[in-house]
C-alpha cells in the first residue's frame, strides 16, 4: 500500500468517525527545584505529537514524555499507550484493512488525525521494544549448549531490518505525505532505547507485565546464578539494541532532514537506573527526556 492509498484509507476512517479522537494532552506539574526546570523555564518550547509504548506511557512512574511537559515545559498531545507493539503503532488494527473503514480508525489514522486539529513542531516515536520482548524473545535465542551466535543473526536480521524497518518507512512516509499535503514540515524524532538488565524484575500494572527476558534466558541455558551470567545475559540483549540503532541511523541517512534519531546509549548504566527489565526508575526517565530535549534543540534550532 503506498502511502497516497494509505491516506485515502485514513480519509475514510475519520469520515467513517466521527468521534473526538482519544488523546491525552499533558497538563504540566508543579516541579520545583531543579537547575533543570529553572534553565527549561525560559528556553523555547516545542508542540510536540507522540505516539508509542510504555516509555511514553509508564503507569508505574514518570516517563520521558512526562518530563519532557513537566521539567522542559513542552506541550504535549499524547496518544502513547503502554505495551504497545511498533507493529500496534503503524498497522493496527490489522483486519480493518480487509473490513469497514467505520469499524475503527488505526492508530496511525490518530496521528494524521491530530495533524489535521493542530500545528506541531515534531512527532516522536517510541517503538519495537515490545516487538521483541516478552514470548517473543524466544525465537531470537539459540540454546547455550548449541553454541551458536546469540541472538540469532538471521532471526534477527529477518525482523528488524525487515519488519521494523518496512513499518517505520510506512509510518515515516505516510506522516511525510499528510505532512506535504497540508503543506507543514513535521520533523519525527525517534530512538533505539538503552541497554536494560535482564534480571528477572518485573512489573504489574495496567498494559504492563514481566519479566520479559527470564523465562526464556532459563529456557535456554542461561540462567542467573552470579553476577558473570547477567553480564551475559545483558550482552545477548544489546544485540538486539544495537541491531535496533542500527537500523535506525540508516533511516535517519536516507531521510535526512525529515528523521532524527536520539541516540539514548549509554544513558543508563547501572543496574539500579532501572526499576525491572525493561524501565528506567523515575531519575533515569529524566535522563532520557534530557536527551529528548537537546536534540529537539540540536535539530529544530
Amino acid at each position: 500500500m503506498t502511502p497516497q492509498e494509505r491516506l485515502r484509507r485514513i480519509d475514510a476512517e475519520i469520515a467513517a468517525d466521527a468521534e473526538t479522537p482519544p488523546v491525552h494532552e499533558l497538563k504540566s506539574a508543579n516541579f520545583t527545584g531543579s537547575a533543570m526546570v529553572a534553565a527549561a523555564a525560559t528556553a523555547k518550547k516545542y508542540r510536540l505529537l507522540a505516539d508509542g509504548d510504555s516509555w511514553f506511557d509508564y503507569p508505574l512512574g514518570r516517563d520521558i514524555l512526562d518530563y519532557l511537559n513537566n521539567y522542559f515545559r513542552h506541550p504535549v498531545t499524547k496518544l502513547a499507550k503502554a505495551g504497545s507493539t511498533l507493529n500496534e503503532l503503524v498497522y493496527w488494527p490489522d483486519e480493518l484493512f480487509q473490513t469497514d473503514p467505520s469499524q475503527g480508525k488505526t492508530r496511525l489514522t490518530m496521528v494524521v488525525e491530530q495533524m489535521r486539529r493542530q500545528p506541531f513542531d515534531a512527532f516522536l516515536c517510541s517503538g519495537g521494544g515490545n516487538d521483541i520482548a516478552g514470548p517473543e524473545f524466544f525465537s531470537f535465542v539459540n540454546h547455550a549448549a548449541s553454541q551458536l551466535v546469540n541472538p540469532n543473526p538471521e532471526v534477527l536480521a529477518g525482523v528488524v531490518n525487515g519488519t521494523f524497518k518496512k513499518a517505520y518507512e510506512d509510518m515515516i512516509e505516510v506522516l511525510q505525505a499528510e505532512a506535504s499535503r497540508l503543506g507543514i514540515k513535521l520533523p519525527i524524532f525517534v530512538h533505539g532505547y538503552d541497554y536494560p538488565w535482564p534480571d528477572g524484575r518485573g512489573a504489574v500494572a495496567l498494559g504492563i507485565a514481566g519479566p520479559w527476558f527470564e523465562s526464556t534466558f532459563r529456557k535456554k541455558g542461561y540462567p542467573f546464578q552470579n553476577p558473570e551470567d547477567l553480564r551475559l545475559r545483558r550482552s545477548i540483549v544489546a544485540g538486539f539494541i544495537d541491531a535496533i540503532n542500527q537500523m535506525l541511523d540508516g533511516l535517519q541517512a536516507k531521510y535526512a532532514g525529515v528523521v532524527f534519531k536520539v541516540n539514548l546509549l549509554g544513558t543508563l548504566p547501572n543496574r539500579d537506573d532501572w526499576a525491572n527489565e525493561l524501565h528506567p526508575r523515575n531519575p533515569g526517565f529524566a535522563a532520557l527526556a534530557l536527551k529528548f530535549n537537546n536534540r529537539l534543540y540540536e535539530c529544530l534550532g
